[in-house]
């Protein structure tokens, strides 16, 4: 038997639309909240893979720059392998100083011009500043270079026939 007094069990449905309105508002705040760390993962994500992106690019330019000095240091002109230590600057200077040393102190037009392609590549120069070498070499030697160059060819002939 139930008691009706016109109150009883109209509260229940009240309670019970309370009950699951809370049920409901607890939902949405977790819903919310799992938005939110969707949206913080993502924009880590995001800043994560910029970061790749700069590392990559940091990367590639740093192959780039290592191609370019084994490119400068693979051999010198007499055959020796370049020699490849935490000192590399202090080699490279070593080599650029004996380069140049030779240039400076080459006794025939011939040897200098030998050492224009060495010293072209050590100071890595274009095409047009390797030309304006050459011609410099050329134009220094004057009547006397060409004098010494007529000397040379003879004897390198007469030394061919021998």
């Amino acid at each position: 038997m139930t008691w009706s007094n016109g109150h009883g069990n109209d509260s229940t449905p009240l309670f019970f639309a309370i009950e699951k309105q809370n049920e409901l508002n607890t939902a949405r705040n977790e819903i919310n909240r799992l938005a939110n760390m969707l949206g913080d993962a993502e924009s880590a994500k995001q800043e994560a893979l910029d970061a790749m992106k700069e590392m990559w690019n940091k990367m590639e330019e740093a192959n780039a720059r290592l191609e370019r000095y084994e490119k400068l240091g693979i051999e010198d002109s007499m055959g020796v392998p370049a020699v490849n230590t935490g000192n590399d600057s202090v080699v490279n200077l070593e080599y650029l100083k004996n380069v140049m040393l030779s240039f400076l102190t080459a006794k025939t037009l011939a040897d200098r011009r030998k050492l224009v392609p060495v010293v072209s590549t050590v100071l890595c120069l274009t095409p047009e500043e390797h030309d304006q070498a050459i011609n410099s070499v050329e134009q220094n030697a004057g009547l006397t270079g060409v004098a010494t160059s007529f000397w040379e060819n003879i004897e390198s002939k007469a030394h061919q026939l021998m």
